[in-house]
């Protein structure tokens, strides 16, 4: 366990923050993004996964898991993974991974914005921290 927490603790401010948000934001996923409460009929709610407009937040979800795998894979594990992909480096790919996440929340939001749910509101911050992640691993790569 020391090991791991070694591990992480050598990761970027960026890499951290993206496997933290990147969990979080899957997590966030179950849980309720609109609630109605219809009183003696009952209260309802839409978890991440479900309607409306469940593409986007599903799309936002799998990119953040996608990010924190990628930092997981290249600092945690044994697999070597490439410097950079088509000629694009890591730090820009996560910066545009970010940037679409809340651009997919975005327009979930723009989709229904009424009776939103605590978890909606943990979903755009998970993934604007996604995206400010991406954006310090870019600023970092460029100072080099």
């Amino acid at each position: 366990m020391d090991k791991w927490l070694e591990r992480f603790n050598a990761l970027s401010v960026g890499e951290k923050i993206i496997i933290i948000a990147g969990v979080v934001l899957f997590i966030v996923g179950f849980l309720p993004w609109y609630s109605v409460d219809l009183g003696p009929l009952g209260s309802y709610t839409r978890s991440g996964w479900e309607s409306p407009g469940a593409i986007w937040s599903i799309l936002a979800i799998l990119i953040g898991l996608a990010m924190a795998g990628v930092v997981a894979l290249k600092n945690f594990a044994t697999v070597t993974i490439p410097e950079n992909v088509g000629g694009v480096t890591w730090p820009k790919i996560h910066f545009g991974g970010g940037l679409a996440a809340v651009v997919c929340v975005l327009i979930k939001l723009a989709n229904e914005s009424s009776h939103l749910g605590f978890a909606f509101y943990l979903g755009i911050i998970a993934t604007v921290a996604l995206a400010v992640a991406g954006y310090l691993m870019y600023r970092e790569e460029k100072a080099v």
